[in-house]
């Protein structure tokens, strides 16, 4: 069944009560207005009946052709009403039958009015006529005689029909008057009943729209008092789920941020293995896929290897566990490992972390090289050392010693220690050129997800601090330079650690030059304590221009 409108419900309810109250007023009104109309014409009736014997008592005695019959019927019309003298019982007079009529009506002995007038008393009675076939009001009295007229009940009669007719009137007038009541009173109950019902689709659409994410949304107009607790808690509900909604977007942007800004590969994969995110270091190490969300591992560019080495891990371990060492298509070295992680009616899933220890793995890689190059090339000289070695030792010690020989062979002693030098020198400059070029080929920092990261990292610092800081201008997409990645977290977190309070800082990221230029512009406290041998060591700096805090970083 469908549910009414408020509107209609109290539209409804109000003409029901109306209906109900108005049909009560409209019966006790005309039932006291017919009775006030019965008495009133039973009021008439009896001066009319005094006057009435009066007349017949006062009128001198009737001559040659002037008799009771007649003087009724022509003093009947004049009075307005049926006149009627009764004598034992029987009719002797009629205004509405006529002298000509009168012998033929009934004897009205019986009738209860007359009956109560000969008793002494005023009869009265109200019902129908058998002569005229009308209702009737009757009223009777004796009538002593006299010398005009004998003994007697004079009679009047009323038609009850024109009373009923004032009385008709009268109800046709108060229903007319009742039915505008009830139109009016509708009218204002529906009118009433808009507003309400339109403060009512107010409070809902501030609800529907602080549901949708509008928490600004506030009732500013209550309509009555009576909806003022209504309001009060739709706007402190707004102003409080507004308020949690900030701190969990807060929070959500600021482990975005870190998550973005993570110098390993992260890949969140559900209980079926897919994707459901990826971070910023992931996409590089693996473009085959812009964006791998929805994927596998191999189908976003993973080695078969690390794809069947995480297949095969069985993830019922509840800690971090490590899955291998593995080399990429772009000759990354990366160490791979997996945490479980469970997820509300999605089963278990887990977090993939990809550790680039490409350098690492270059330097074990130069090094396996060096112990190798230095076992062969120091083989030769080494043996030489120690033959002659032995051999000048020997010399020296017969009897009588053999200075010259002795000599001889520690001159070839020398030359062999000198071309060990040569060799050592040539595999140290060797390893050198192999570090750095493996190095080279090591993807650069992104110095605009390590400033994100530091932002992210400082709100609860800067927030106690009333301090407020803005990114205004930055590239599009990662910046990068030759500083470790730590380094400049840690760097930047410095210089907004150390920010005057209740300040404004914007921050900006530009290139000049071959060099990332990264400005915090507000005011600065002189007296900074920033780790400047890290900067300094990977070819950064920092200074002061102006108000502005300045670190320039090589790019890479």
């Amino acid at each position: 069944m469908p549910r009414r409108s408020i509107t209609l419900n109290y539209l409804l309810w109000t003409w029901g009560f109306f209906l109900l109250v108005l049909s009560a007023v409209f019966l006790f009104a005309t039932g006291q207005a017919e009775r006030a109309v019965l008495a009133e014409a039973e009021v008439r009736a009896r001066h009319s009946l005094d006057l009435a014997a009066y007349l017949l008592r006062a009128h001198p005695p009737f001559g040659a052709g002037d008799t009771l019959a007649a003087y009724v019927d022509g003093l009947g019309p004049h009075l307005g009403f049926r006149l009627t003298y009764i004598v034992d019982g029987r009719v002797a007079a009629d205004s509405e039958v006529g002298e000509s009529g009168v012998p033929d009506m009934e004897n009205h002995a019986d009738r209860p009015e007359v009956r109560a007038a000969r008793q002494g008393e005023l009869g009265q009675d109200l019902r129908l006529s058998r002569t005229l076939g009308r209702d009737m009001l009757y009223v009777a009295k004796a009538l002593p005689a006299t010398a005009t007229v004998p003994a007697g009940i004079v009679r009047l009669a009323l038609p009850v029909s024109a009373l009923r007719g004032e009385i008709g009137r009268g109800r046709e007038t108060l229903l007319g008057v009742l039915a505008l009541i009830f139109v009016a009173g509708g009218l204002a109950a529906y009118l009433l009943a808009r507003r309400m019902s339109g403060s009512i689709r107010e409070f809902s659409q501030v609800a529907a729209a602080i549901g949708n994410g509008h928490f600004d949304q506030r009732i500013h107009i209550v309509p009555a008092t009576d909806f003022a607790p209504l309001a009060e808690a739709l706007n402190t509900l707004a102003a409080r789920i507004g308020s949690h909604v900030g701190e969990i977007e807060e929070r959500r942007q600021r482990q975005e941020t870190i998550f973005e800004g993570m110098a390993e590969g992260l890949a969140i994969l559900d209980a079926s293995g897919r994707i459901v995110g990826a971070n910023r270091a992931f996409r590089e190490m693996f473009p085959k896929i812009a964006d791998p969300v929805g994927r596998t591992l191999l189908e976003a560019g993973a080695p078969l290897c690390v794809d069947r080495a995480l297949s095969g891990d069985d993830g019922r371990q509840a800690a971090a566990r490590r899955i291998g060492r593995f080399e990429l298509p772009s000759a990354r070295v990366v160490e791979v490992t997996a945490a479980p992680v469970s997820g509300a009616g999605q089963g278990r899933g887990s977090i993939v972390t990809f550790h680039d220890v490409t350098e690492a793995a270059a330097m074990d890689h130069i090094f396996r090289d060096f112990v190798i190059d230095a076992s062969h090339n120091l083989r030769t000289p080494l043996t030489k050392v120690l033959g002659f070695g032995e051999t000048a030792r020997d010399q020296l010690a017969a009897t009588p010693p053999d200075v010259a020989g002795a000599g001889a062979a520690l001159d070839v002693v020398v030359r062999s220690a000198g071309a060990m030098k040569t060799v050592i020198d040539e595999l140290l400059t060797a390893a050198r050129d192999r570090f750095a070029a493996a190095k080279a080929k090591a993807p650069a920092t992104d110095a605009l997800a390590a400033l994100k990261q530091a932002l992210a990292g400082s709100v609860p610092i800067l927030r106690a601090k009333g301090v407020t800081a803005r990114l205004i201008d930055a590239p599009d997409g990662p910046v990068g330079v030759g500083a470790a990645y730590d380094v400049l977290v840690r760097f930047f977190a410095a210089v907004l650690a150390q920010t005057p309070d209740a300040v404004s800082i914007a921050i900006s990221l530009t290139r000049e030059e071959g060099d990332v230029l990264v400005r915090f512009q507000g005011p600065a406290s002189l007296g900074l304590i920033l780790p400047d041998a890290e900067l300094a060591a990977a070819g950064g700096k920092a200074f002061l221009d102006g108000a502005t805090r300045v670190v320039r970083l090589p790019q890479a």
